[in-house]
């Protein structure tokens, strides 16, 4: 060892080293990747808004409505929130009933985390299964929209499958923290 080592450069020999360090490659995949489908949520949010305000300044000042918006606006809702779950997720800013942790110790508070994450892991899992054949389906029967757009279905329906797999992700990620010892949600936003 040179005299600039330290001992947190050295990989312990029982292989918990390779562990914390395949824990921290994953959190820090999956805050990645939710801080992407986050910024992908805040500008839907604003292309909604801009739509909007368009919408109603044609319909009640120019007297020409725009078709198709009040459609377009639908689909991005559903954008938006698939891709800013996430990150809801990731920083604690999502619904959570905290009664319960306030009864429990640190371990207590670990498995409750734990179990969360589970859950949110397998819901994820079953939405991403399900729009993904939705979106096929729609896909393979070239079904359109059956509003003024007429937009092939599988493109909305596609941000079903990819907004649950990154909630996936970032619950897998973090029910791995949980059960790892790495923290819990408690000093973080959850409500």
């Amino acid at each position: 060892m040179s005299s600039m080592s330290t001992p947190d450069t050295v990989t312990p020999a029982n292989g918990r080293g390779a562990a914390h360090g395949a824990l921290r490659l994953m959190t820090g995949t999956a805050s990645v990747l939710s801080l992407i489908g986050g910024a992908l949520s805040i500008l839907l949010i604003v292309a909604v808004l801009a739509l909007t305000t368009a919408g109603v300044f044609a319909r009640y000042v120019v007297g020409q409505p725009l078709e198709g918006v009040d459609e377009a606006c639908g689909f991005m809702v559903v954008a938006m929130v698939m891709a800013g779950a996430a990150e809801a997720l990731r920083t604690g800013h999502h619904i959570r009933i905290d009664l319960i942790m306030g009864f429990v110790g640190p371990r207590g508070r670990r498995w409750l985390d734990a179990w969360s994450n589970l859950a949110v892991l397998v819901v994820a899992v079953l939405l991403a299964r399900t729009g993904w054949h939705t979106a096929m389906f729609s896909y393979d029967f070239d079904a359109f929209s059956p509003g003024q757009l007429e937009l092939p279905m599988w493109i909305p329906q596609a941000t079903l499958p990819i907004g649950a797999a990154l909630l996936g992700i970032v619950a897998f990620a973090k029910l791995l923290a949980a059960l790892a010892g790495d923290g819990t949600d408690e000093t973080r936003g959850g409500h």
